[in-house]
């Protein structure tokens, strides 16, 4: 698998969300260094998506590297 280093997040963006009860929501992508979607987590509410972000940022920021599963 790949490792990735120096990666970002994506702003919280519409999105469409295909699980549950499908429809509209609100999400954001962990990017790799060259802007390529690793991962989208995707939210209910802004507010949620808002907040789960600025979590995950800090995380990343900590990050040494980042690995997808699967």
């Amino acid at each position: 698998m790949t490792a990735y280093q120096n990666c970002k997040v994506g702003s919280v963006l519409s999105v469409i969300v295909h699980s549950g009860d499908v429809g509209a929501g609100y999400g954001f992508s962990i990017l790799s260094e060259k802007n390529r979607p690793l991962v989208t987590l995707s939210f209910e509410t802004w507010e949620d998506a808002e907040q789960a972000r600025a979590e995950v940022v800090r995380a990343v920021e900590r990050a040494v590297e980042i690995t997808p599963q699967g």
